[in-house]
């Protein structure tokens, strides 16, 4: 472990307000549209503050394992283009240190944020997701008008329901049409309005208002057509299902051991069918492209710090206007490779471990290069 100098400490000082301030900007970018949902649970669906306080708590360390590798390059952005700006850079050349040499406190300061990604995307990460998950399920099952979308078909047990308009604090709803298709035929309920709630029996009811049932039968070929004021409907809540869904895991919510334990199981399988189970070999490929997502973002964080202090040398521009515009369309091209990489890993087109990597690779190449030419010139 190298020393710490005043070079050292006054570098890694420079790129700890930017990081910062570039960690709370980005942050709050990507929560936007989580607050604007959020908003809506509180103004319309009537949940309680607390219980909203809780899933954008819940929301965050996902976020957070995004936001930190691009705060890295953005403050990095900042803090280096500012000295290359201030001629800073070129008096510590001057002198005989490389940049390699100056950046090397924000080097071992990236290494440790990566170190805590690490730990960050495999421990919290997933619980978080899975306790998000849980909590939104407690919300529909509180208020089940917070499952049905206005303006649009909601799938409910063996039912289709669609309202026009609800309001989601009394569970009034209007305009309504329910629907059922059984092998035997169709039926449709129209109403003009009516409520929506649950019962001990964990029934959900519909008591709606000025409407008609349209029943149609296909082994018969008879139709019917009846007129009512009040018509009352039960629907059964699969309370199986909902454990089932509570207990289940996403690859989200699951730690790079339970990952890891899947693969071998899903492996054993897939060796009992001789390689034969598409199926198969396609999930060992998700579940690998799972785990290793957990470490490629962030030792992108490294990457970023020496893609940031050549890009910082070359531009010569501090601020954040310059760095946020920069880093917008190397986060654009970032994810494009991320993503795309997924996918192909996903569905055995590349060997999973290179599609989640090649960003990275690709990244880390276009560096070197970037500083083999400024080293030439």
């Amino acid at each position: 472990m190298f020393p710490f100098k005043v070079l050292d400490r006054y570098v890694l000082r420079s790129s700890i307000k930017p990081f910062l301030g570039a960690l709370a900007v980005t942050t709050m970018i990507l929560l936007l549209d989580r607050v604007f949902d959020l908003m809506d649970l509180v103004i319309k669906k009537g949940v309680p503050l607390k219980v909203v306080s809780l899933v954008l708590a819940y929301s965050l360390p996902f976020i957070l394992s995004m936001t930190i590798p691009m705060s890295v390059f953005v403050g990095s952005l900042v803090a280096f283009g500012r000295l290359a700006q201030d001629n800073e850079f070129l008096a510590m050349l001057s002198s005989g240190i490389s940049i390699n040499r100056a950046i090397r406190s924000v080097v071992l300061a990236s290494v440790l944020i990566t170190l805590f990604l690490f730990w960050f995307n495999d421990r919290v990460v997933p619980e978080s997701n899975y306790k998000l998950k849980n909590l939104l399920l407690d919300i529909y099952e509180k208020r089940p008008t917070a499952q049905i979308k206005q303006g649009t078909f909601s799938n409910i047990g063996p039912f289709w329901v669609y309202v026009g308009k609800k309001n989601d604090r009394t569970s009034r709803i209007e305009d309504v049409v329910i629907q059922r298709t059984t092998d035997v035929g169709t039926q449709t309920i129209l109403a003009r309005d009516g409520i929506m709630f649950i019962d001990q029996r964990r029934r959900l009811n519909f008591v709606l208002h000025g409407g008609e049932i349209h029943e149609y039968n296909r082994r018969e070929g008879n139709y019917r057509r009846v007129s009512f004021t009040e018509y009352r409907l039960q629907i059964p809540l699969n309370d199986e299902l909902i454990r089932r869904q509570r207990k289940w895991r996403s690859d989200r919510e699951k730690s790079v051991g339970m990952l890891l334990k899947e693969k071998r199981e899903v492996e054993e399988r897939w060796r009992e069918t001789k390689g034969k189970d598409k199926g198969l070999q396609r999930r060992m490929n998700s579940l690998l492209v799972e785990v290793h997502k957990k470490f490629a973002m962030p030792v992108a964080s490294i990457i970023f710090v020496f893609l940031a202090a050549y890009i910082g040398f070359i531009v010569k521009r501090g601020g954040f206007g310059p760095a946020f515009g920069i880093s917008f369309f190397v986060f654009i091209l970032y994810y494009v490779l991320l993503i795309s990489g997924e996918d192909l890993g996903k569905r055995g087109v590349v060997p999973p471990e290179l599609g989640i990597w090649w960003a990275n690779i690709i990244f880390a190449i276009v560096t070197f290069l970037i500083h083999r030419i400024w080293v030439r010139n």
